[in-house]
């Protein structure tokens, strides 16, 4: 059974429920009122043939009329001992006369008893009338009360049926339209937040595809360098130095893509730890400058490091790999004749190059997966496209903060971590721990 018609049943069960309730009290009053009624009258008409009879001194001393169903008896009053509590004193109430049940109304005449009978099976055929309005009422009331809960199941049903047929389609990749905000304020909320939903899946998806298809990319150009050198070689087109060179180049690169892949796979699976530990900003800063000397020379761009001794608390190993994917970021972006800084102030570490800088509007997306490697330039084999992405998990991860900053005059990267605090003992065993690194 569908949860429209389960509503709809639920709904009617309850309004018949309350209905049949109310049905039944209503009879139940009904009924006590006419029995007060009937009662109240037959008293009425009792008092009013006592005091004719009390006015009137020729009355006979025995009489049994009927009428209109009505006994009326006048006899001395003992005849009346046990139909009513006191036989010298007016009364009112139900008694048993003929072998059947009555209502009777009691009066004291001089030296005689006046009494009213009439039967209490009357009453059945006087709020019946009553019974049979009520039950015409109630149908009436179901029969409402059956449109209203269709109704009502029917509105708080579609918004979930069109949430379902909704959640099919894009199981099913096809194009969704924004659900309608209709219903009571769950439902709408209920809308608000699939149609929200979809779209960071279709954001998702369509960064999905992206990253696939700059992956493939990447991967393509490397292995497709290899393959041709290779190929050129057992053919005996190029020299074995120089294959063996280009072949090396583009197997460092691959070898660094799958290596940014992998790194990036962990952290999403949380399975990416980071230590925490005291680190020099500055013995990073010149270990980085030192590792990347080399290719800064090839590309005539002048690399060096201002930092004095600054400890933080993060992973010596991941810092050093955050501050040298900057550093292959700015190297890949700045031209021949160019500088690149990186400096150490406090907790902060930032590399600046005199690149061209990045346009503003590029700025909120420096740390997407190769977007600025797409934009400025691959020319340079140096990182993988990842690295910014990488940056901003490891630092996340470490507790920091890491922010960009361009002005059209080249792009600064700042890192910013958590302060050590060290003591004289604690200054000497980082000192030598990172003089076991280097």
């Amino acid at each position: 059974m569908s949860l429209r018609w389960r509503l709809f049943v639920a709904m009617l069960a309850a309004l018949a429920m309350t209905v049949a309730l109310v049905i039944a009290i209503g009879a139940v009053l009904t009924r006590q009122q006419v029995d007060r009624t009937q009662a109240s009258g037959l008293a009425h008409s009792a008092d009013q043939l006592a005091a004719q009879r009390r006015a009137n001194v020729t009355y006979s001393t025995e009489k049994h009329t009927t009428a209109g169903g009505v006994l009326l008896w006048v006899a001395r009053r003992p005849a009346f001992d046990g139909l009513v509590p006191d036989v010298d004193r007016s009364s009112d109430g139900q008694t048993d006369y003929g072998g059947k049940r009555q209502l009777y109304s009691y009066r004291t005449i001089p030296h005689l008893g006046l009494m009213l009978l009439r039967p209490a099976s009357a009453r059945a055929a006087a709020w019946r009338p009553f019974l049979t309005d009520l039950l015409l009422a109630a149908l009436a009331g179901v029969a409402l009360a059956a449109v209203l809960s269709f109704a009502i199941a029917r509105s708080i049903t579609r918004p979930i049926r069109r949430v379902a047929e909704a959640t099919r389609r894009i199981a099913a990749e096809k194009r969704h339209e924004p659900l309608p905000r209709e219903g009571a304020a769950e439902l709408a909320a209920l809308a608000a937040a699939f149609d929200q939903m979809a779209e960071e899946l279709a954001a998702s998806r369509d960064a999905e595809r992206a990253f696939l298809l700059s992956v493939s990319h990447e991967l393509k150009t490397p292995l497709t360098a290899i393959r041709g050198w290779a190929e050129g070689l057992a053919e005996g087109a190029f020299e074995p130095e120089d294959a063996a060179r280009t072949i090396t180049v583009e197997a460092g690169r691959l070898e660094r893509l799958v290596r940014d892949l992998l790194d990036l796979a962990r952290m999403n699976r949380s399975e990416f730890s980071v230590r925490n530990e005291p680190v020099d900003l500055a013995e990073i800063a010149r270990e980085v400058v030192r590792r990347h000397e080399a290719p800064a020379r090839g590309f005539e761009v002048e690399l060096t490091a201002d930092a004095a001794e600054s400890w933080v608390a993060a992973d010596a190993d991941r810092l050093l790999q955050v501050v040298s994917n900057l550093v292959e970021n700015a190297l890949r972006e700045t031209p021949a004749g160019g500088r690149v800084t990186v400096a150490v102030r406090g907790a902060r570490v930032t590399v600046a190059d005199t690149g061209p800088g990045i346009p503003p509007e590029d700025v909120p997306r420096a740390f997407e997966r190769f977007y600025l490697y797409d934009k400025f330039g691959k020319e340079r084999p140096v990182g993988s496209g990842l690295g910014l992405a990488i940056v901003r998990q490891l630092v996340t991860a470490m507790g920091g903060e890491v922010s960009v900053e361009s002005d059209g005059a080249g792009t600064r990267f700042t890192v910013a971590l958590r302060p050590e605090v060290r003591g004289v003992d604690d200054l000497e065993v980082g000192a030598r721990q990172a003089a076991e690194r280097v």
